[in-house]
């Protein structure tokens, strides 16, 4: 069975569930090459490290598409479903509604999720050691990683 026509993410963008906090608070890291965001969080008065997402709650910039923070998404949420592992590999997080699709497109090097894991990868090798540690700090939570690269 071939995948859907649709694009990947723009399903993605309606299906918001992991921009919905669990039973406990959820940091999402802002990293320190995140300038707009940065100034953004700064302008409001927000704490420019972390955007903080409450138990059972949504994250302040899930708007009725999705983040309204457009292009200045945190790269730890444009990076979803990937995950930043302990050892500075990606990993894909399972619980993600999509992931199995997501895993299967990869093999078509022209598919959504192809090009999104080769910007990733490339965004990734950007990070200091010390933010790769602070995303890792996510995927301890995750369980059954599925180890991409």
């Amino acid at each position: 069975m071939g995948c859907p026509s649709t694009s990947f993410f723009e399903r993605c963008k309606k299906c918001k569930a992991c921009c919905k906090a669990a039973s406990s608070f959820v940091r999402i890291y802002v990293c320190r090459h995140e300038e707009d965001l940065i100034k953004l969080l700064r302008a409001d008065g927000m704490d420019e490290a972390y955007i903080t997402v409450p138990p059972s709650a949504s994250c302040r910039f899930l708007g009725d598409d999705g983040c309204i923070l457009g292009d200045i998404k945190p790269f730890q949420c444009r990076l979803y479903p990937l995950l930043i592992l302990s050892d500075g590999s990606l990993g894909l997080d399972p619980a993600c509604t999509y992931s199995g699709e997501y895993i299967s497109r990869l093999s078509d090097h022209s598919s959504d999720a192809r090009r999104h894991l080769e910007a990733m990868k490339r965004e990734a090798a950007t990070l200091t050691d010390k933010e790769r540690q602070l995303l890792a700090e996510w995927s301890r939570y995750v369980c059954d990683i599925v180890k991409l690269y």
